[in-house]
C-alpha cells in the first residue's frame, strides 16, 4: 500500500493559503509573529504556483507589515529547506521586482520586504 504523504501538506495549503481563509492566515501569522493584527485586507497572498514557475510551488507566503513571509509545512524530514527557502525567495523577489518595475541596475536602492522563513514540521525524524 502507498501512502500519500502529499495529504497534510494541501490540508494546510487549503487552510492557510486561500483568500477566503484569510482568518486563519491572520490567526496563523500573530501565533508565529506574537502581533495582534486584526485587519484580514492587510494580507497579500504571494504563493509561488504552479501557473507562474512550473518546476516549482511553494506552500504559503504573504506580504504583511513590510515582511515577506515563507510558511512550509513537512511532515518529511528535509535538511535542504534552507536551501529551498533561498530558491523560493528568489523566486518570489524575482515577481515583487517585476510588480513593482524596480530597476535593481539603477542607481536607486531598491527597498525589499525582509524575509521571515518558518518550517512547520510534524514528522517523526528528529
Amino acid at each position: 500500500m502507498k501512502l500519500n504523504k502529499k495529504y497534510k501538506d494541501r490540508l494546510f495549503c487549503l487552510l492557510f493559503g486561500n483568500e477566503e481563509y484569510k482568518e486563519n492566515i491572520l490567526s496563523l501569522y500573530n501565533a508565529l509573529c506574537n502581533t495582534a493584527h486584526t485587519d484580514v485586507n492587510d494580507i497579500k497572498l504571494y504563493t509561488i504556483d504552479n501557473v507562474i514557475y512550473i518546476e516549482m510551488k511553494n506552500d504559503v507566503s504573504i506580504l504583511l507589515d513590510s515582511y515577506l513571509h515563507l510558511w512550509e509545512q513537512q511532515s518529511s524530514y528535509n535538511p535542504n529547506m534552507p536551501l529551498r527557502g533561498l530558491m523560493y525567495f528568489s523566486k518570489m523577489y524575482d515577481r515583487y521586482i517585476v510588480e513593482h518595475s524596480y530597476n535593481i541596475y539603477g542607481s536607486t536602492l531598491v527597498k525589499l520586504p525582509t524575509p521571515r522563513y518558518t518550517v512547520l514540521y510534524n514528522g517523526t525524524s528528529k
